[in-house]
């Protein structure tokens, strides 16, 4: 219930056993025309000679009725003093205070999240400070139960994407159980790289919230605020940092269609505050490779190129004109030039070492590292923040105790990233519909041969970084591999869905690593640097040869 404050505090006068929450100065008082109504009304009462009792009992029921019309399910959990819940103006009544000295993330202490299941006006506040925040910890939530978790969850988007199987111990199989006891949770979540969680799908997770159960020291979590990175860098490496695409995969056997495919925009626009953002997992069982665009060439040098082909073998040239349609401009143009076809290893290492590389000025500011206590609840921007455990999280339950934490992820159906560079959406490619969960299955393209050709141009850029010898999540010999995207010597049931290598979905030996760049990709980019500086030669040589004509 909502009520004005001057009524209030009208009926703590007249009942003094009645305490008076001031509500927070940072949320809107209501309107003034119901305002006035209120005082009006209180005072028209009090001049007709009602006792302050009878006052006081009216706005009591009155507070009783309207909280009456909420879910039932929720309602007796959520019993508090009555005359501090009409205190409030809404469900939504919280203060955030800012993490000192970082460019994102804040904590709110003296909230119970409770209080916001079954209210849309607080779980849209809660929606709009985590777009602004990023990062969201309500301290204290000790009383949130499994069930208040889902149900709170569900308001903030849709479960159902399918990635995810259940711990045996976890109480429901949407509400992932992580901790350093396996017996308790799965472990070792996470750890490969930094990352966003959901690269799979067409989107990646709009939403992720953690639930401390139980903390242990040094049992910490980095996050890095993706669009500061990206303005951190070099204006070079970030232009081509947007030129490029993330692949990923998840599937018992991909080249059969028995899978899904996601391409994905390293550098997008943010879906909500349409700033730039960036989608990449830098763990190596997460990655099937890169797409770089390649602008369209002109003059000579687009002659030579026609001349000599693209520096890609032949699988590469065949899925040109497949990539021509699937990543074609947000007005249906296929306006790329070309497309060129990494390994995972180098453009991976490259994102760790800028990540590695920055001041430390910058780190403390785009890097937060939160130190949790138990009953904290994190709210998670997942598109605009990666996330990596620190090595604490993984210390043995006997020498720190446990640790335990409650994760849910949550999709926004039909959701699409595009890219900062030309607007082209993000694709994700299936061999048969029933393969992905009910939410993902809006924009999602049932196109096994699309998948092949993409495969085929990726193992072969693997190949020609002389990774032939290593065990490819492609599979070894480019066709009927059954790995998919480093879940590693297994061809587990994929229905709807197996997280690629990832423990919260299937615990799978780890990929066979991948080597450091080659000597063949030396003289792979070696090659095209030869090229481009013939290319450029040969046109100096034909303008000065104009010139004198």
């Amino acid at each position: 219930a909502s009520l004005h404050p001057p009524a209030v505090a009208m009926m703590a006068a007249a009942a003094p056993g009645l305490r008076h929450v001031q509500p927070p100065a940072v949320l809107p008082q209501p309107a003034a025309a119901p305002a006035a109504a209120a005082e009006q009304a209180a005072s028209g009462i009090c001049a007709a000679g009602a006792t302050a009792g009878a006052f006081a009992t009216s706005l009591v029921a009155a507070a009783v009725a309207q909280r009456s019309r909420r879910p039932v399910a929720h309602r007796a959990r959520r019993r508090k003093s009555v005359v501090a819940v009409m205190a409030r103006p809404s469900a939504s009544a919280y203060e955030i205070r800012p993490f000192e000295g970082c460019a994102f993330g804040g904590e709110v202490q003296g909230y119970d999240l409770r209080e916001a299941i079954g209210d849309a006006q607080a779980v849209a506040q809660l929606r709009k400070d985590m777009a602004q925040h990023r990062l969201l910890v309500f301290r204290g939530q000790t009383d949130l139960s499994g069930d208040d978790h889902i149900a709170l969850s569900e308001q903030l988007g849709s479960l159902d994407h399918g990635l995810h199987r259940p711990h045996p111990r976890s109480l429901d199989p949407r509400l992932l159980r992580i901790s350093n006891d396996e017996a308790e949770g799965f472990v070792q979540v996470g750890t490969s790289g930094w990352h966003v969680d959901g690269v799979m799908l067409r989107a990646p997770f709009a939403t992720q919230t953690m639930h401390f159960l139980s903390s242990i020291p040094g049992g910490d979590t980095l996050f890095l605020g993706l669009g500061d990175l990206l303005e951190a860098v070099p204006e070079d490496i970030r232009q081509r940092l947007r030129r490029l695409w993330f692949v990923s995969g998840v599937g018992k056997d991909l080249m059969a269609g028995d899978g899904q495919l996601s391409l994905l925009p390293l550098v997008h626009k943010h879906p909500v505050s349409g700033k730039e953002a960036m989608c990449f997992h830098l763990g190596r069982q997460y990655c099937l490779g890169w797409i770089e665009e390649l602008p369209p060439a002109t003059g000579f040098d687009g002659f030579l190129r026609g001349l000599l082909g693209q520096p890609v073998g032949a699988a590469g040239e065949a899925a040109q004109a497949t990539l021509q349609q699937l990543l074609c401009s947000a007005g249906g143009e296929s306006d790329a030039g070309s497309f060129d076809f990494l390994p995972p290893g180098p453009t991976q290492e490259l994102i760790t070492g800028l990540i590695a590389g920055l001041d430390a000025e910058t780190r403390s500011r785009i890097i937060r590292r939160q130190e949790w206590a138990t009953g904290d609840f994190a709210l998670i921007d997942n598109a605009a923040l990666a996330h990596l455990p620190s090595e604490g999280t993984q210390t043995a339950k006997e020498g720190v105790g446990l640790r335990l934490f409650h994760r849910t992820t949550m999709v926004d159906p039909g959701a699409a990233l595009r890219s900062a560079s030309r607007g082209a959406e993000s694709v994700l490619l299936a061999g048969r519909p029933e393969l992905l969960a009910e939410a993902c299955r809006s924009g999602a393209r049932i196109d096994p041969p699309a998948m092949r050709a993409v495969l085929r141009a990726l193992v072969e850029a693997r190949r020609m970084d002389d990774s032939e010898g290593n065990t490819s999540p492609l599979g070894a010999s480019g066709g009927g591999g059954r790995r998919a995207a480093g879940a590693a010597a297994t061809s587990q049931r994929r229905s709807p869905a197996v997280a690629a290598g990832d423990p919260t979905a299937q615990e799978a030996p780890a990929a066979t690593p991948l080597p450091a760049p080659s000597s063949a990709l030396v003289r792979r980019l070696r090659a095209k640097a030869e090229a481009k500086a013939a290319a450029a030669a040969a046109a100096a040589a034909v303008e000065a040869a104009g010139s004198s004509v």
